[in-house]
């Protein structure tokens, strides 16, 4: 099986990718490989330090989160630090390419080893079923390659699993990225979703998403 987050695929949705966007996923690339090992660590720490002072966070009981890779920002001690607080529940993404979505498991759960790395729940972990998503998770926290200042949009890195995940969904997303990772616009189509939130080591980037529901649901943690 191929990894979905390492390669800069020439097609998107099954149409041909513009050569604007394959050149920002290279730039993104390049930009993430660029950084020490040291740096990633550091500017992780922060980011999650910012991330734990925002209320859509803090309020926030059920966490969907990605599994970091290479370097993007290191989702690892936080997830570490969700699990500890027996009120909260951590899930975790599995991407499928039988059916080109992107399907949930509740962490811990048995991972396999993707090419170059890349971690994800094995197949036979039970999956949420996708009928009750908006109402199980709160809070999605996402990475990529490259993020939007003035509107959120996210370029990831080809396949189309996070927009195809969140298209139909109403808890509150956010993107987590270095300030390397900040550009001042992306070429949007019709199927880009955009976060609902951004943060970076340096600050927090807010947008106007009308598909977003309130951040804080029933079964929140409350102050």
């Amino acid at each position: 099986m191929s990894n979905p987050r390492l390669q800069v695929p020439e097609q998107e949705f099954g149409h041909p990718v513009s050569p604007t966007k394959l050149d920002l996923r290279l730039q993104g690339l390049n930009r993430m490989r660029s950084l020490p090992k040291e740096e990633v660590e550091s500017k992780s720490r922060q980011v999650i330090e910012n991330l734990r002072a925002i209320p859509e966070f803090t309020h926030a009981r059920r966490v969907f989160t990605c599994l970091s890779y290479n370097n993007e920002v290191d989702t690892r001690k936080l997830i570490h630090e969700l699990l500890a607080d027996s009120r909260r529940e951590v899930y975790v993404p599995r991407s499928e390419y039988g059916d080109r979505n992107l399907h949930v498991v509740r962490f811990p759960c048995k991972l396999e080893t993707l090419k170059m790395g890349l971690q994800q729940p094995t197949p036979d972990e039970p999956q949420v079923p996708r009928e009750v998503l908006n109402e199980t998770i709160d809070l999605a926290l996402v990475l990529g390659l490259l993020f939007e200042r003035s509107r959120g949009y996210r370029l990831g890195y080809g396949k189309g699993f996070f927009d195809r995940f969140l298209a139909d969904k109403t808890f509150c997303t956010i993107g987590l990225a270095f300030e390397e990772q900040m550009v001042d616009q992306l070429p949007i189509e019709q199927h880009d979703v955009p976060l609902r939130l951004v943060v970076t080591e340096e600050r927090t980037y807010r947008f106007d998403d009308v598909r977003a529901t309130q951040a804080f649901k029933e079964h929140d943690l409350g102050p």
